[in-house]
């Protein structure tokens, strides 16, 4: 079972080369990105092994349960709600960020509105299933997406059209300091162990999470292919002109596969996949949380497709989600996106934080 808790890790890790992550990395290139990402891998690295080995104490609970143990109710409701909120705005931006990309590279057409209504749709129906099925379809979408991703990644290293000279010059700076907002974006790669605060009832008694050495690997591995491959594409100087940079990079290439010769459309389906996936994954863990707010919720992993409740609360997260992208455009959804993720880093080191002292200080009482 604990190899669910490395698919985790690494569907969020994967995600970050669609969202913004590679190119707020690419604005602080000249100014303590890479300090910044060798930062990010120490915390996000502490505050993965201290989460799971505080989460495997208490096997077959999620949070909401482990909180109902410790606290009063005046203070857990207040946090869940938060937590709730949180699991929330992530994955909305997500699925809003790709539907813009569909727009842009795919089919330019057709309504951002209405393809962004589509993919809730999908989304919603996915988030309301039992967990299991949840982690089943995470299982399953890994398996099958991230070979080919592996492989794009490996090409793309190997190009001809790769210039390492710029990489070289990018990589000198890296006695620059490092920044708030690069290391929030960088760590960002290493959020998929938050999902246990939910999927953790789903791990048997005794449990084991072995190789947890081999986060630190992963981490340093995506970080350094998210931004220094770009860079060898595009330049040092042309590659802050792109917000997509990714997909950008994805369409310079080209392979001589039959009748797949431009990358990008490869990329985008695999890519579709995964933010089909995190969304409703993170949508699921805020339905989770909600639900757990009601006094006399017992949560139930094989339980069949949700209640009036959940779909009510779903609805209303899909509500918001395609809200947004009316309200809001891309300039103001990055500027967003960089703020949320340097906060998001604060919220998870406090809620680390938080958890470790409440259950060391539970068991000095009993």
């Amino acid at each position: 079972m604990s190899r669910y808790f490395y698919y985790h890790i690494m569907l969020v890790a994967l995600l970050n080369l669609m969202l913004f992550v590679p190119h707020i990395l690419i604005r602080y290139r000249f100014h303590g990105a890479l300090t910044s990402m060798a930062l990010s891998v120490v915390i996000g690295t502490g505050l993965c092994l201290m989460f799971t080995s505080i989460m495997c104490k208490f096997p077959g609970q999620g949070l909401p349960e482990i909180l109902k143990q410790f606290l009063p109710r005046s203070v857990m409701l207040p946090f869940m709600l938060f937590m709730a909120i949180m699991w929330i705005i992530g994955p909305s931006i997500a699925v809003v960020t790709y539907a813009v990309l569909i727009n842009r590279f795919i089919n330019p057409d057709t309504s951002p509105l209405l393809v962004l209504v589509l993919l809730c749709a999908v989304c919603l129906y996915a988030a309301t299933r039992p967990t299991m099925t949840i982690i089943f379809l995470i299982e399953m979408g890994i398996v099958l997406n991230l070979p080919l991703i592996m492989f794009i990644l490996f090409k793309a290293v190997r190009s001809d059209a790769i210039n390492w000279d710029a990489i070289h010059t990018v990589a000198n700076y890296w006695t620059q300091m490092p920044k708030w907002n690069a290391i929030g974006a960088a760590s960002y790669i290493f959020t998929g162990y938050v999902s246990m605060a939910i999927y953790n009832r789903t791990m048997p008694p005794n449990v084991r999470i072995r190789h947890r050495w081999t986060i630190p690997l992963i981490g340093m591995l995506v970080l350094g292919l998210t931004f220094f491959v770009p860079i060898g594409f595009h330049g040092t100087e042309t590659v802050d002109d792109y917000l997509y940079v990714w997909s950008l990079t994805a369409d310079s290439m080209v392979m001589n596969y039959g009748f797949i010769e431009r990358v990008i459309f490869v990329f985008l389906i695999m890519y579709l996949n995964l933010t089909l996936i995190y969304t409703a994954s993170g949508w699921h863990q805020a339905i989770e949380f909600l639900k757990g707010l009601a006094k006399d919720y017992k949560p139930d992993i094989d339980s069949v497709p949700m209640k009036r409740a959940g779909m009510l609360i779903g609805a209303a997260i899909v509500a918001a989600t395609v809200l947004y992208l009316y309200l809001f455009n891309e300039k103001i959804t990055f500027e967003l996106s960089e703020y949320w993720l340097g906060f998001r880093l604060i919220v998870e080191i406090g809620t680390v934080a938080f958890l470790f002292i409440l259950v060391r200080r539970g068991k000095t009482r009993s």
